[in-house]
This record gives C-alpha cells, structure tokens and sequence, in this order.
C-alpha cells in the first residue's frame, strides 16, 4: 500500500484486496455515527471490498456478511455491541435514476440512528448527500491496482481524512 498526501486529497494505491480492507478498516474505527462516506469508481475496482474493511473497522457483527446491494438498494449490518462498536447503512444507487429513487429505504430517517452511511455509486445521488460527506473515488491501475482518492467536504470529513491518513501511515512504517 502507498499512501500520497496531494493537496487537500488523500490517495491511497493498494495492490491486492487486503489493503482495499485495510484502507476501509482506517475508515470504519475513525468515523463518526452519521457520517456519510459516498463511493464512486469503475465497475469492479473493490467499493464493496472497501465496505467489508469499513465494516471490520466499524465493529460490526459478522463483515463476512457484506454484499452489495445493488438491487436491494440498502444493507443494514449491525453494531456488534453498543458501546464502540458503529452499525453500518450500506447503500447502491448504481440502478437509482434519480434522488427520488432513495425515498423507498427512507433515505431521510437514516440519519440520526447511531450509523455510518455509505453509499455506492454516490454521483446518482449527489444532491441527496449532506454537506459534511467523505467522497472517495477509485480507478483501476495497471497491474490490477487500484487508486482511491479520498477527499473531503465539511469538518466532520475533514477531520475523518485526517484520521485515515494518519492510521495508514503508522500501518505502512517498517
């Protein structure tokens, strides 16, 4: 895993599905409840690989479970215990025309119930996303690396950025 500090972006290059979980890891211990993290990137490149990381972070029940709900629209994984533990709102807009499309997981109400929302294929969805949002985009590389460039939008995820890099760092010294 490499880690580059470009500006107000974090971006993170990992070479196989353990740093993809690693990087999610980062982000699942560091994230508030209520904070929206919304993915984007090409068909493939690990986004739900990257929620099963951000799931084993968050603490949740059983990360074996994670599975993109993709024509479900929303997964629900539990906090496996109340005191640090974070549940997990996993959400797919990849078949969403429009924002209207969230309505039927009550996109709305799933704030303010002690979770991390993440969101799949985000741009279907901008106008939905709250200000304070962690966007994270991922690319395929050669030789089957994968780039996610990590930026932030509001204190909140700011703050999560900042965390994140720092959790990678102390991880890839020697």
């Amino acid at each position: 895993m490499r880690i580059d500090v470009s500006g107000d972006k974090l971006v993170v290059i990992c070479s196989n599905a353990g740093h993809t979980r690693a990087l999610g890891s980062a982000l699942g211990a560091a994230a508030e409840i209520d904070q929206c993290i919304a993915m984007d990137g090409d068909l493939g490149v690990g986004k739900t690989e990257l929620v099963r990381g951000l799931a084993l972070g968050a603490g949740v029940i059983d990360a074996s479970l994670i599975s993109s709900p993709t024509y479900v629209l929303l997964n629900v994984y539990p906090a496996d215990n109340p005191a640090g533990a974070k549940t997990i709102f996993h959400l797919d807009a990849y078949r969403i025309v429009d924002e209207s499309g969230f309505d039927a997981v009550g996109w709305n109400d799933l704030f303010g119930q002690k979770a991390i929302i993440a969101v799949e294929w985000a741009h279907h969805v901008r106008p939905l996303l709250p200000h304070d949002t962690l966007f994270i985009a991922g690319e395929w590389l050669a030789d089957d690396d994968r780039c996610w460039t990590l930026s932030a939008r509001g204190t909140r995820s700011e703050s999560l950025l900042h965390a994140v890099q720092l959790a990678l760092a102390s991880h890839s010294r020697p």
